[in-house]
């Protein structure tokens, strides 16, 4: 009966609540973009084992993110990172917040991590977030009591699984962009319509920044400052350029970016999921140019962690409607060390180019760069003896040797 009644008690709380504190809305990407340097050490501390947790799993930094304006007193720092898995359909979120608590004149300190697939008919999110607005009527949101990272990406996974239909990949960092700023606007404008969110006059404005320029007596740090001093975008005027900018004056373009050079299309695509669904989806006088691009496309022979590499094939080298992936099992070594294997695909040439990096000493080290067939004898096993890498096909023929 308890927790019926607590169950009741926290869908009125998140249905009709309104915040306590006055923010800019929706929060788009770019709003809250920031440099990785601009993050305090007190997230990067706050945040250590679970950034090392994210990486283990595989996934890469996409963005770095800093709330700078709030008129919220008690927030004394915030930052976020956000993910996305080596097979490009998995977002994750890792936010840490620095709050004061008048009420026991200390600081708490909140950490979210948070899972996301998208999918045709909304998102499925797992998360360990408690204080959340609901999510939209065809969204999916579990939330676990856990600061485990990868207890919540098995139970995530486990979910993604058993459902039939396949999630959304984000083949480049715009089509990430997109697809966060939409969905902001669209929670935006659905909380608004219930009024949970009120636009603020300048007078509520600036009485709030007044309240921050001039913090209670205390002990503790002072709150960030408000960097822009120009606060005439009330929300208002957010909602009806976002609408300008959603309005139906768009222009199909028939042409991809990639490396810096524009690629034609077969026609012109409505949407990126029309583009990659058609399997004819690039001019084929465009093939050679294509392939010519991705082969000399150049790549560092070291990255610092697993992260950096996995950020490069994802938004560098992999060209945009097309995969690339690992060899599903870890190749063998003689003398210990840890190889990842990953061939990136290039488009309508039945040839992926293959990178073979080396974990050492708490860095990448690139091993092998070349190119290979997939139609026929096909690398399925890769193996490192005597200072060789060896490569053979699903019946154990040798295909390529590389000695180093």
């Amino acid at each position: 009966m308890v927790g019926l009644r607590k169950a009741f008690t926290s869908y009125l709380v998140t249905r009709f609540k309104r915040p306590q504190n006055d923010t800019w809305m929706p929060g788009l990407w770019g709003s809250i973009e920031c440099r990785q340097e601009d993050l305090s050490e007190y997230i990067w501390q706050g945040t250590k084992p679970h950034r090392a947790d994210f990486e283990k799993l595989g996934f890469a930094v996409c963005r770095y993110s800093k709330i700078t304006k709030s008129l919220n007193p008690n927030l004394r720092d915030s930052g976020g990172i956000v993910y996305l898995d080596s097979s490009r359909r998995f977002v994750a979120h890792l936010v840490y917040h620095r709050l004061y608590v008048p009420a026991k004149g200390s600081i708490r300190n909140i950490i979210v991590i948070a899972f996301t697939a998208v999918f045709e008919q909304g998102c499925l999110s797992y998360t360990n977030s408690k204080n959340r607005f609901d999510p939209l009527d065809q969204d999916e949101v579990i939330c676990l009591d856990s600061y485990n990272v990868s207890f919540i990406y098995q139970q995530f996974l486990s979910h993604v699984q058993r459902r039939r239909d396949q999630p959304r990949e984000f083949p480049t960092l715009e089509s990430l962009r997109h697809w966060f700023d939409d969905l902001q606007v669209k929670r935006f404008e659905e909380r608004v319509s219930r009024r949970l969110f009120i636009p603020m006059t300048e007078k509520q404005v600036a009485a709030a920044r007044q309240r921050l320029e001039k913090p209670a007596a205390s002990t503790l740090a002072s709150p960030p400052a408000i960097r822009n001093p120009v606060f005439w975008l009330i929300l208002i005027a957010t909602v009806v350029v976002l609408s300008l900018l959603h309005g139906p004056h768009r222009e199909w373009s028939d042409t991809i970016t990639y490396q810096g050079q524009q690629f034609k299309m077969a026609r012109p695509y409505a949407t990126y999921e029309d583009y990659k669904d058609d399997p004819n989806n690039l001019d084929t006088n465009e093939l050679g140019r294509i392939e010519q691009a991705m082969t000399l496309a150049k790549v560092p022979a070291v990255f610092k962690n697993r992260e950096e590499f996995f950020h490069m094939l994802i938004f560098d080298l992999n060209f945009p409607g097309y995969g690339f992936g690992g060899l599903g099992e870890r190749p063998k070594t003689d003398d210990g060390s840890i190889l990842d294997v990953e061939a990136i695909e290039i488009p309508q040439r039945d040839k992926s180019r293959y990178l073979v990096v080396r974990e050492s000493a708490g860095q990448y080290d690139l091993m092998d760069d070349f190119i290979a067939g997939t139609a026929t004898n096909a690398i399925a096993h890769v193996k490192l003896e005597a200072r060789s890498l060896r490569y053979y096909d699903e019946h154990g023929g040798l295909v390529r040797e590389h000695r180093f």
